[in-house]
């Protein structure tokens, strides 16, 4: 069924913002699930005063919609000596130890994955740090390669506990269930998950020693991704997106829950663009048409994807990406 066809209500419904309290002018629209083209479809509301995305009814069960295959609980395969000695040059090329193989890898194959937010003061290497939501840990053992040697990854759908080195642990456990204070927390796309973004984010603050920070990468409504595809925006990702935040909201939530927001940093990518591209042309992401699966099969050239590439850039600089990592300090 093409986006176009499907029922974008324009309605007024009494149901007050679950960030602001906002109960006026409020706007419903339908969308689909589009990860793996489910076929089911789901109301949201915006609120007209900060601008968050809610779903209006969270599904009784969402396990249907996080299946085996859900990209985060794949199974961590270590990297061999070659690929951990490789990883470690390119890491410390970017903190503290340059060299000629690190900037060369640099140069081949890219700064690792956590370069681009992890800045002081917010994360150092010698941090304890806390991963919620966590998956596998692909993302930690990156960063234990990189040099961080205090790092523990909660997530409650693995299947067991992993001690995978010297300080790199990952548990199956939930974030009201940790004890302990951390240097940091960090939230890598979690927060939009949860029902009560709130209530969480007085979890982590609860984990937090006096003077830590909380990393929140996060979808952000309202921006250009947003605002040009709206039911069709691909980080809409219905119904596990339980609610998206603005950069308005959010900070609300935040002061909220006693932090402070530091900093702002966008790293929204090309997905934004040739996911919500695919959802319009009822493309699901693990379809085999999909970029996801792909180049040889999708239906962008390598010149489209250069494009959305210079595209997400340019609106990361104006702060009108479709994602962010906000930096939050608890007072």
């Amino acid at each position: 069924m093409p986006a176009e066809s499907l029922e974008r209500h324009q309605t007024q419904k009494r149901a007050s913002c679950g960030v602001c309290g906002n109960e006026a002018g409020n706007r419903i629209f339908t969308a689909r699930e589009m990860m793996f083209g489910l076929g089911d479809s789901f109301e949201y509301r915006e609120c007209s005063s900060c601008g968050c995305l809610q779903i209006a009814d969270v599904p009784a069960d969402l396990t249907r919609y996080y299946p085996r295959e859900y990209y985060s609980f794949g199974r961590l395969q270590k990297p061999n000596l070659l690929k951990r000695f490789l990883k470690k040059r390119r890491a410390a090329h970017l903190f503290g130890s340059p060299t000629l193989l690190g900037g060369v890898l640099i140069r081949l194959v890219g700064p690792p994955p956590f370069s681009r937010w992890s800045k002081k003061p917010y994360l150092a290497p010698g941090d304890a740090v806390l991963d919620v939501g966590c998956g596998s840990g692909k993302l930690l053992m990156e960063m234990h390669l990189g040099g961080f040697q205090n790092l523990t990854g909660i997530d409650p759908y693995i299947e067991r506990d992993v001690a995978y080195a010297p300080g790199l642990a990952v548990m199956r456990r939930t974030l009201d269930q940790m004890e302990g204070t951390f240097d940091v927390v960090m939230l890598h796309h979690v927060l939009e998950h949860s029902s009560d973004p709130r209530a969480m984010l007085r979890e982590v603050h609860r984990v937090l020693r006096p003077g830590g920070h909380a990393l929140i990468r996060t979808p952000v409504a309202g921006s250009h991704a947003w605002r040009t595809y709206q039911a069709d925006w691909v980080q809409l990702d219905p119904p596990r997106h339980i609610s998206i935040q603005t950069e308005k909201s959010l900070r609300l939530l935040a002061e909220q829950a006693g932090f402070s927001v530091e900093e702002v940093l966008y790293d929204s990518t090309s997905f934004q663009f040739w996911g919500s591209e695919q959802v319009r042309s009822d493309i699901p992401l693990q379809d085999r048409r999909s970029f996801e699966r792909g180049e040889a099969t999708s239906l962008f050239s390598r010149a489209q994807m250069r494009a959305f590439e210079r595209k997400a850039e340019e609106l990361n600089e104006s702060h009108d990406g479709d994602q962010a990592c906000f930096y939050l300090r608890k007072v």
